[in-house]
């Protein structure tokens, strides 16, 4: 099967931003607990840094990479009538393994996530286009949550002692996470992320609502490749979805961060949340049409073309990212958690993919498949697969 260069194109792209991400939050994955919040505002222009990638960074690159798997579903399973559904099965738990490994090392992985989520796109394989497309959007926007939170306005509220309980729980777990990551004792980490970091994961997954987002995004990148989107870009009207997506998508950014730095009343809260999950939605997609359109055009196309090589290896690089973070940030690495500003971790984030499209340019004029992607497909097939290029 022929690759599709804009869609490895694509993979890059938010490979970058989810490196930013990461390497502003210090690879943490967790809450800041109360007194350590602000560790990486060292200088006044990491506020900027900080608004930048909370607002067009944080959710947003990961729902590309979402969207982007399950059109990778349909590309494997979904468009070959005679694929096996168990082979698909089996290649997602290999995915798990790689990813709990990874888990057990940075409790921000998410290969484990969609390696369990990924299950559900097999049962949806047999449902047609128009349920797809409602269910994906409403998953994706988060519906389940909003009738939750629609049913919580006139519900009982939970106690204040209850509240401050729950928080006061989820702040200790907290103090000892980031003191296991500022320590130096890899075993009790180790240990941490196997037992404690698992339940946590769970729950982060349903509060932060992922639990619906992440098979909503699934569910819609399954949805554009049967509709053949990925095979008609040159037909898309791409600078009419530009303005569409930041018509919608920069007003909901701005009332969400009005709800989110000014005191607001209960029923603010819940519409700012849900300006929150769309702006998730509709920024992710206006990322897609630019990227697009800049591929199209001859005097940026080379430029685009740089992510294409670590979106061809995107496990290795995703995985390589967290290798490199965690050597940076954690006390049994450099430790520089509480040492490095938000803004040189960003600068050294961007160092870190340039360096990650360089060696993934050199590896593929040797082989045929990244590291971690040429071992995944041998367990998928259960054979030794020649990677040479040569062979």
């Amino acid at each position: 099967m022929k690759r599709i260069e804009e869609i490895d194109a694509l993979r890059g792209f938010a490979l970058f931003g989810i490196v930013m991400t990461h390497m502003f939050q210090g690879f943490l994955a967790s809450i800041v607990p109360p007194e350590y919040i602000g560790f990486n505002i060292i200088y006044s222009i990491d506020h900027v840094s900080k608004f930048i990638v909370e607002q067009l960074f944080v959710s947003k690159f990961y729902a590309i990479f979402s969207m982007l798997f399950g059109l990778s579903f349909y590309l494997i399973l979904d468009q070959k009538k005679h694929a096996s559904p168990a082979k698909f099965a089996w290649r997602l738990i290999l995915l798990f393994i790689i990813g709990f490994v990874h888990h057990i090392h940075y409790r921000g992985d998410f290969l484990t996530v969609y390696a369990v989520f990924g299950m559900i796109l097999i049962l949806c394989r047999k449902l047609n286009n128009r349920i797809i497309l409602i269910l994906g959007l409403f998953l994706a926007f988060n519906g389940p949550e909003i009738i939750i939170k629609t049913v919580a306005l006139f519900s009982k509220p939970i106690p204040r002692s209850e509240l401050i309980l729950l928080k006061n729980i989820r702040i200790e777990e907290a103090r000892r996470y980031f003191d296991l990551i500022i320590g130096d004792d890899y075993l009790k980490l180790f240990i941490s992320n196997s037992t404690v970091g698992v339940i946590n994961k769970c729950h982060y997954l349903l509060i932060s609502g992922r639990l619906w987002v992440v098979p909503g995004l699934f569910l819609l990148g399954l949805w554009i490749g049967r509709k053949k989107w990925h095979e008609n870009i040159h037909k898309l009207n791409l600078k009419k979805l530009i303005r569409i997506t930041a018509l919608f998508g920069f007003p909901l950014i701005g009332i969400y961060y009005y709800f989110a730095v000014t005191p607001y009343s209960k029923l603010g809260r819940f519409f700012g949340y849900i300006a929150k999950d769309a702006a998730n939605i509709f920024i992710p997609l206006l990322y897609i049409c630019i990227v697009l359109f800049l591929y199209k055009l001859r005097v940026t196309q080379n430029v685009i073309k740089q992510f294409i090589p670590v979106g061809k290896m995107g496990l290795t690089t995703y995985v390589a990212q967290s290798v490199f973070g965690i050597f940076i940030f954690y006390g049994y690495g450099l430790n520089l958690l509480l040492e490095l500003s938000g803004t040189m971790a960003l600068i050294l984030g961007l160092f870190v993919f340039i360096l990650q499209v360089w060696f993934s340019k050199w590896w593929f004029k040797l082989f045929k498949y990244g590291p971690l992607e040429w071992l995944w497909r041998c367990g998928t097939e259960r054979k030794w697969i020649p990677n040479n290029i040569n062979k």
